[in-house]
């Protein structure tokens, strides 16, 4: 078996190299020919993947880093099939939470990544597109483009604290600046518009360093799970923020959930300023107009 393992040796100021040092050591124990994609440039390390997936050099891919490195890992693989292992080391960790994989654990991760790819214990598990001015994109996780969105631009930005506080101290930019956003919105041809802060798209439940944003979300049933809450004002903040904390905001009467296969959004700047920008899976994606779909069964999970 020849194994693919992509690693960022110089993410979390030097961790990357130590986890890439031991999960060399750890590797050794299996009886698999290992090619390493790692570069400090993510760029390279998607195109290499990308190369690897479609000439058939690999027979699996491991993924060690956070949610970043995997969005990198979904879009290099595209249909291929290869089997995708994860070795949760990231941040945020939010993928690795949905599937309940240990993190910070190499020894751990990569044990039961191995043990499900010899004992071909694969999940197939759905993906989200999006298309943006002519360019698509693929993302496992979440897309997020209202106020969660806009808390994600700026956690990015930030170095510290580690975690959800970060997103904690990215939301407080957020709410500081927040207007509500306006927006044209078409679910499976169906449209409408208004004001919102709140609008995401998911295939799995978390974001932002464990906040389960769409707890109803499951990324092997087809379908995207949305949350949209309308435009608020400032003082009607606390008390769904408040919900957000534990989960409990789709049952607020002022945040809509549903399924959808597919929907495309738009700015409306006659009832709200323009939308932040698309992330997902924690990185920046476009700006909008932007169409999401679900893709049934794109992605073989070594679980």
């Amino acid at each position: 078996m020849i194994v693919g393992v992509a690693v960022n040796p110089d993410s979390g100021k030097g961790r990357g190299r130590t986890y890439q040092e031991e999960i060399a050591s750890l590797l050794a124990a299996y009886p698999v020919e290992v090619v390493w994609f790692h570069d400090a440039d993510p760029a390279v390390v998607k195109g290499d993947m990308f190369g690897a997936a479609e000439t058939g050099m690999i027979d699996a891919l491991i993924v060690a880093g956070g949610d970043g490195m995997i969005h990198l890992a979904v879009n290099a693989l595209g249909d291929s099939q290869i089997p995708l292992g994860i070795v949760a080391t990231g941040s945020g960790n939010d993928i690795a939470r949905e599937f309940g994989l240990p993190t910070h654990r190499p020894d751990l991760g990569l044990h039961q990544v191995m043990s499900a790819l010899f004992t071909r214990k694969f999940h197939t598990i759905d993906v989200i597109e999006i298309e943006s001015a002519g360019k698509t994109e693929r993302a496992l996780a979440m897309v997020n483009m209202g106020l969660d969105s806009d808390a994600n631009f700026r956690t990015n930005q930030l170095h510290w604290p580690k975690g959800n506080l970060r997103y904690v101290r990215g939301l407080l930019g957020a709410l500081t600046h927040y207007q509500p956003y306006g927006v044209r919105i078409s679910v499976d041809g169906v449209q409408t518009s208004g004001s919102m802060v709140l609008l995401l798209a998911a295939n799995t439940r978390f974001a932002g360093g464990g906040f389960n944003l769409a707890p109803h979300a499951d990324p092997a049933d087809h379908a995207l799970s949305v949350v949209l809450c309308r435009g608020l004002k400032a003082h009607e903040f606390p008390s769904l923020l408040g919900k957000l904390a534990i989960a409990r905001h789709v049952y607020d009467p002022r945040v809509h959930e549903f399924s959808a296969r597919e929907l495309s959004i738009e700015p409306d700047l006659s009832v709200g300023i323009a939308p932040p920008p698309v992330m997902a899976d924690g990185e920046y994606i476009c700006e909008l107009p932007a169409r999401i779909r679900v893709l049934p069964g794109r992605i073989r999970m070594a679980l």
